[in-house]
């Protein structure tokens, strides 16, 4: 079973992209959805924004900020920008496929993170176990370790990844309300 967690958590990225790029090609995006999903994708960003400004990957078990509300604010960000992009093309096969494929990876990708975890802080890791939830929030924060800084943001490339969803809503958004064609049909018809 470890194997097969580690081996999903590896290509968590280049599945997503695909998954990303398949929909690109046969979603068409639907113009009242655009309500739901684009404040998604804005939540989820948001999220992961104010959760890369805490992270320090390795050195210090970070337990302030968002990763005092749920132990995973980034995979809960990424689900939400996950969502709302599905939501966005109104299509309950591509949402629950979506759903289905977006767990299977990133599931075992908390599994994995959470084991490495447990091995680099122990009881300590513990302690924060026992009070904070995994992925769903609760809702008064505890007291932890930590600060945020727009220098881990960079650093854990996340201004990226937040420009790249600013892009690629907008994008949609637009081809929603003018073209409705594939947004890859769009770019390659803009690129003639």
């Amino acid at each position: 079973m470890n194997i097969m967690v580690q081996f999903l958590w590896r290509r968590r990225t280049a599945f997503m992209t695909m998954l990303g790029i398949l929909v690109l090609v046969v979603g068409r995006p639907v113009p009242r959805y655009t309500v739901i999903g684009v404040p998604l994708v804005i939540i989820g960003q948001a999220i992961r924004l104010l959760a890369a400004g805490y992270l320090s990957k390795d050195n210090e078990l970070v337990t302030a900020g968002p990763y005092s509300l749920c132990r995973n604010p980034l995979y809960l960000g990424s689900f939400l920008i996950f969502c709302g992009y599905l939501a966005i093309f109104g299509r309950a096969d591509i949402f629950a496929i979506g759903f289905v494929i977006f767990w299977a990876f990133h599931g075992g990708a908390i599994a994995f993170e959470e084991s490495k975890l447990r091995n680099t802080f122990g009881a300590v890791y513990e302690e924060y176990v026992s009070r904070v939830p995994r992925l769903l929030p609760k809702l008064r924060p505890s007291i932890g370790n930590g600060a945020f800084s727009w220098d881990r943001v960079v650093s854990n490339r996340e201004h990226r990844t937040a420009f790249l969803n600013l892009v690629l809503s907008t994008m949609l958004v637009v081809n929603a309300l003018t073209v409705h064609i594939s947004p890859l049909a769009y770019l390659i018809a803009l690129g003639r």
